[in-house]
């Protein structure tokens, strides 16, 4: 299964007044048919009931979003953030070890629960205050499925809490799968879930600020990035970079990209506001578009889905290094 190529595309369909139908969420990814394929059955236990929001609560969605924009504590140093995340991911190390390396075990503690989602650039309700999550597994199956046959190793940078490389290692159990964290307890958490469930996964410490040139991928490989380049802010050249120099196959990220949002509309405004007050990912689109003219990267896929969670939304792009990339 191939995904269309090009430099950009906007697969989000205008607004509909209707109840969402996730049942077509491969439509949103601009997949084919068959793509529904890989969600189906996973899909069938799951709450995925909502209704599109009612003027008033709109309002309230709003007024919670300008909340904790307007927070003082949405602003951390980049030394908070890596001890946030030494935190949060030492918490899903315990639970791990104490649950027996489950799956469940592996959910990242940011899915904390809300009945409003952002989709097709609206808003809807729904009574499962896990519907972001279990849109996220089937977002993830989608992708992985779609970009990742075929691939012999996969690494993923910013591996956290290992609930994509307990899918990868699911969807893909002959692969290599490689997870690349730059706080220990996620590193080690990687080495002993492969451990105790004989799953080929491992864990390796890779700094995404300052990768290691030494460091090198195998031939063939591919590298993925969820939810996890928003830590960057705008100091992402030296990991794209790095990127260049160690030829992968294939990179898929699926990241919040602020470029990809329509300011003249109001969540999407919001959502750019919210990612500038957490100084999330910046310029990332932008550098891989000047990249693209000078020939340095070659971009398979570039789109938003319009499936986004509480705050704001993942975009997907898809892109490897040409033989002009350094």
């Amino acid at each position: 299964m191939s995904p269309q190529s090009s430099a950009l595309r906007l697969v989000s369909r205008p607004r509909d007044t209707r109840p969402p139908s996730f049942a077509q969420l491969h439509e949103a990814f601009g997949l084919p048919a068959q793509a529904a394929d890989l969600i189906r059955e996973c899909s069938s236990t799951m709450d995925l009931h909502g209704h599109p929001a009612s003027a008033q609560e709109r309002e309230e969605y709003i007024l919670e979003m300008l909340d904790v924009i307007r927070s003082p504590r949405i602003e951390r140093s980049s030394a908070e953030n890596h001890a946030a995340w030494e935190r949060g991911w030492r918490q899903n190390l315990d639970e791990a070890r104490a649950g027996g390396f489950h799956p469940d075990t592996l959910k990242p503690k940011y899915f904390r629960g809300n009945r409003f989602l952002r989709w097709q650039r609206d808003l809807i309700v729904s009574d499962n205050p896990q519907i972001e999550h279990d849109l996220f597994v089937l977002a993830r199956r989608l992708l992985f499925g779609s970009f990742l046959p075929g691939i012999h190793t996969i690494y993923e940078i910013g591996s956290g809490s290992c609930n994509n490389l307990w899918l990868l290692s699911e969807l893909f159990p002959d692969a290599r799968i490689v997870g690349l964290d730059w706080v220990a307890p996620a590193v080690q958490l990687a080495t002993e879930l492969g451990r105790a469930t004989g799953r080929r996964i491992e864990g390796r410490q890779f700094d995404m600020l300052n990768p290691d040139r030494d460091f090198t991928l195998e031939p063939g490989a591919a590298v993925i990035t969820i939810h996890a380049l928003e830590q960057l802010g705008d100091r992402h050249r030296a990991l794209l970079d790095w990127l260049a120099a160690s030829r992968p196959a294939l990179v898929l990220h699926y990241e919040p990209i602020v470029e990809f949002y329509d300011r003249a509309a109001l969540l999407d405004y919001l959502a750019v506001w919210y990612s500038e007050r957490r100084r999330y990912l910046s310029g990332f689109w932008t550098e891989m578009s000047a990249r693209r003219q000078a020939n340095r990267v070659e971009i398979l896929d570039a789109y938003r889905p319009g499936l986004g969670g509480v705050y704001h939304e993942s975009s997907v792009i898809a892109w490897r290094p040409t033989a002009r990339g350094m």
